[in-house]
Order: structure tokens, then C-alpha cells, then sequence
């Protein structure tokens, strides 16, 4: 039923057996590192499924031309964790990704349906699901985990297949491709740019950001330096206290840290926030919404959800809270619609969220 690749020379006669599109899944661990872990990748392709082993395998190249292949459509579901490990592992984005929850995202009302639920809608066939959290780094792997991760193929091209043609019969392919765009890359957060991600970030002074800016950066260098999990290196809401101190001391990280911690990093901590003084102070990070505000976030998402229920989109792809918010931060900054509600989104919604956004201009003014 299946075929276990372990060597690169069978990796290398199966890849020139796939047809152009092949249905793929990968299986990992990422309990104690940063970067994922590879445990399994999993292909079928012309109604063969292939277990392709990476703690075998050296020489990917033949996957991964394949892979990067404009002619090849890959198929995966939810695809953002797999592509994070195919840049990790193999160093490759695919050039060309179909991903199935995406995409019924464009033909019915359900945004993050996952994939036993969508086998089972689309093909009535219920699956087992038990084996997620699975050690997929042991040898043998067990029946269980054999079967978990055959099912995670073997039906992905039927249901390619049918969201395909349902894309193209409601006519709604460029909307889909448009997407995609954004959604078939894995664009890792850059090391300078996390601390807009803090919570509670927006409240700090320019120079206190500048200290945040500097400490996530290190703090992200070091966890993929280190490999492990950021949290494993220092919380967030750490980093934000210390850029609130204008003079960071030893006394100030071993009062907040555990001891360990504060043995292992309390120098470089103390350095880079003593760098920051240096840095070009960055922009104030974006305040919450007022209440007028709020209210007119509202108003958009309401006129959003009108247009949902009349084409049977699901609601995310037009009605997500924050992609409302940036379209009004958006809009109060240069006068026109964010990006997405200017190209497919534009088609359904410009018209009507001008139209509030206009009338409502007096209201939208900064408290």
C-alpha cells in the first residue's frame, strides 16, 4: 500500500515517477527547539503513497527540483507549518502550493476546517486522529503512526480535485490564486522587526521601543543560535519590563529572572540594552482604537458580513477583525482601502466601505 524511501537512490526513481501534481504532508517535533524538527514527509501521487524518511535520506536535490518545479502543483492542507519546515530542512519554498483549506475557504462558510473534517465533507470518509502529538523521530514507527500518516494523503487529491472544479464553477480562481500568493511563502519574522509583535509594546516611549527592538533581536539571534524555544531563552513581557528602565543593571534582570537565566544572559542583556541608545529611535507603534473607532470597525464588518452571507464565502476572508482595523488605520493615513480590499476584495466591498468610511470621516478623528 505504501513505499518506505530511505535511501537517495530509490528518493531519486520516485520523484521521476510522480505525476505533476503530487499531494504532500510532513510530520515533525518541536517540543524543545526552535526550528522544526523533520520526522516524516509524506507523498501520494498517481494512487501510490510514498513515507519518505529524512533521518536516511542526504541528497535531496531530486525532491526538491521537483519541488520548486513551476509545473508541479503541490497539495497540502493548512500549509503554513510545512512550508516553515521545507525552508528550515531543505532550504526551498515550492513554487507552486495548493492549499485545501484555503481554498474551501472560497466555496463554503468554513475558514479553518480541518482535514478529517474535510475528507469527511467532502468524501465521507471519517478518519482517525491520534497520532498528532507522536515521537515521529523513533524507528520502527508503529502501525498506528504508519496508518496516521497514510490517511493524511491518501484522500488530499480527491479533495483537490473537488475544490478545483468548485473554485472554477463559482468562478472564483483569481480570488483563490490571489491569496495564495501570500499564503503558499513562509516568511519568518526578521529578528529587528519582533518586537512590534510584544504585547503592550504600543505604550512605550520611541527610546524605550528602541531598547525592546534591540533585546527581541537578540533574543530571537540567540534562541535559532541556541535552537530552542524563544521562551526558553526570556519571555516577552520580560523584555518589555527592561526596556522600560532607562538604565538596565544586574540587580534589575536577577530581581526578575530565575537564577539560571539571569547567570547566563544577564551581561548580553545589559550590553544590548546599553546599545539601544544608538539605535535610530523607531516610530511609535500604533495606539488602540478609540471608541469612534471601534464603532466604525464595526460598521465595516457588519457591511462585510452582508456580502459573506449573500456569496457563501467564509466570513474570515473579508470580515477578519484586524485586516478591518488596518484598513481603517489605513485609510486615516493615506485616504484610501488597504491593499486586500483594494484588489479581489475591492470587486465586492471599495464601493460600500468608502462610502461609510467617508460618511463617517468627523467621527474617525483621533480623541
Amino acid at each position: 500500500m505504501f513505499e518506505w524511501v530511505s535511501d537517495n537512490q530509490h528518493l531519486s526513481r520516485v520523484v521521476a515517477a510522480w505525476d505533476d501534481h503530487i499531494a504532500l504532508d510532513t510530520e515533525f517535533i518541536r517540543t524543545d527547539t526552535y526550528y522544526p524538527l523533520p520526522g516524516l514527509y509524506q507523498v501520494a501521487s498517481a494512487g501510490l503513497i510514498y513515507l519518505i524518511d529524512p533521518l536516511a535520506i542526504t541528497d535531496w536535490q531530486p525532491m526538491a527540483e521537483y519541488l520548486t518545479d513551476p509545473d508541479s502543483v503541490i497539495v497540502m492542507h493548512a500549509c503554513q507549518e510545512d512550508l516553515e519546515l521545507l525552508h528550515h530542512h531543505l532550504g526551498l519554498m515550492p513554487a507552486n502550493v495548493f492549499d485545501t483549506q484555503l481554498a474551501n475557504a472560497f466555496v463554503s462558510t468554513d475558514y479553518s476546517l480541518s482535514y478529517g473534517a474535510l475528507v469527511e465533507r467532502t468524501l465521507g470518509v471519517t478518519l482517525e486522529k491520534h497520532q498528532t502529538r507522536s515521537n515521529w523521530l523513533r524507528r520502527p514507527l508503529s502501525d498506528d503512526q504508519i496508518k496516521y500518516a497514510i490517511d493524511d494523503v491518501l484522500y488530499l487529491g480527491d479533495v483537490y480535485q473537488h475544490l478545483h472544479n468548485a473554485l472554477q464553477q463559482h468562478g472564483r480562481v483569481h480570488w483563490y490564486q490571489h491569496d495564495m500568493q501570500e499564503r503558499g511563502v513562509y516568511d519568518p519574522v526578521a529578528p529587528d522587526d519582533y518586537f512590534r509583535n510584544v504585547k503592550k509594546a504600543w505604550q512605550l516611549s520611541r527610546p524605550q521601543l528602541a531598547a525592546l527592538k534591540v533585546l527581541c533581536s537578540w533574543r530571537e539571534r540567540t534562541a535559532r543560535q541556541e535552537n530552542v524555544p524563544r521562551n526558553r531563552v526570556i519571555w516577552d513581557e520580560h523584555l518589555l519590563g527592561f526596556a522600560r528602565i532607562e538604565a538596565l543593571s544586574k540587580q534589575h534582570v536577577f530581581d526578575a529572572l530565575p537564577r539560571g537565566v539571569a547567570n547566563r544572559y544577564a551581561e548580553q542583556l545589559i550590553n544590548h540594552h546599553a546599545m539601544a541608545k544608538d539605535e535610530d529611535l523607531p516610530a511609535a507603534l500604533p495606539r488602540p482604537l478609540t471608541a469612534a473607532q471601534n464603532a466604525q470597525v464595526k460598521e465595516l464588518r457588519a457591511t462585510a458580513l452582508d456580502v459573506v452571507e449573500d456569496m457563501q464565502l467564509a466570513p474570515e476572508l473579508l470580515a477578519r477583525k484586524r485586516d478591518l482595523e488596518t484598513c481603517l488605520r489605513h485609510y486615516l493615513a493615506h485616504e484610501e482601502l488597504s491593499e486586500p480590499y483594494q484588489a479581489w476584495r475591492g470587486e465586492l466591498l471599495a464601493t460600500k466601505f468608502l462610502h461609510r468610511l467617508q460618511g463617517g470621516s468627523e467621527a474617525l478623528e483621533d480623541d
